[in-house]
């Protein structure tokens, strides 16, 4: 009798041989769905982490400018710079020019005027050296009120976004006044507290609601702080 047994051929898979079948197609598919899922899910909270980060960051940049802002008011009988230059006697145009001013005897940096995202200063090139060179257009995100003291109201507004030219603010990021979408807005006081305020209004005409008047645009800042108050957007 022939006892011999034929071999099992290569091809064949026995239970216990650490082998194992590939994906097939439909399996493949499925995972690739379910990490498309995934990554669809994730990406707005990551997003939206990434510039609450940013907003932080400007914020705490913005509460840097203020202590300037105060250290020059300390210097003046508590008035924050005004609408025209003291040594000039030319009036401002625009929060650069403000700023610019303070340079560099109150801030040492042009680091504190950027902020990413924005399309009034985005960025900047750190040269300070020649005052022509100091916060050119394109290298200030910061709108300022002028025309306030160290005795004004400490709720009213000093330093905010640029907006979109007008006051308000809008949805569309890439556009003046949309740094933060339309949702929120950076706020540094005249008593120096820092916050992000959610914006109110329509979608088309988003606005910085006053303290204790929400209905009320706070950058309509001459119809609350006196003929004086002056908002004076970044230059662009």
């Amino acid at each position: 009798m022939n006892t011999t047994k034929s071999r099992p051929s290569r091809s064949s898979t026995t239970p216990g041989s650490g082998e194992r079948a590939g994906f097939t197609l439909i399996e493949l598919m499925t995972v690739v769905a379910i990490i498309s899922i995934l990554a669809a899910v994730a990406t707005p909270g990551v997003s939206s982490a990434i510039r609450q980060a940013q907003m932080n960051a400007a914020m705490q940049n913005a509460k840097q400018l203020s202590t300037a802002l105060r250290s020059y008011a300390s210097d003046y009988d508590g008035v924050f710079p005004g609408t025209v230059d003291f040594v000039t006697e030319e009036e401002y145009g625009n929060s650069n020019e403000v700023f610019a001013a303070l340079m560099p005897d109150y801030i040492d940096t042009e680091r504190i005027f950027k902020v990413p995202g924005s399309a009034w200063g985005a960025r900047v090139d750190g040269r300070m050296e020649d005052e022509g060179e100091r916060l050119e257009p394109g290298e200030n995100h910061w709108a300022y009120i002028a025309g306030l003291t160290t005795g004004s109201r400490s709720d009213w507004p000093l330093i905010v976004d640029g907006t979109d030219g007008s006051g308000g603010y809008t949805r569309t990021q890439g556009d003046k006044g949309g740094c933060w979408e339309g949702r929120k807005g950076v706020v540094v006081r005249v008593g120096g507290s820092a916050e992000s305020v959610p914006l109110q209004g329509d979608d088309d005409a988003r606005y910085l609601p006053r303290y204790g008047y929400p209905e009320e645009n706070a950058l309509d800042v001459s119809a609350y702080m006196g003929e004086n108050a002056v908002l004076l957007d970044p230059a662009g």
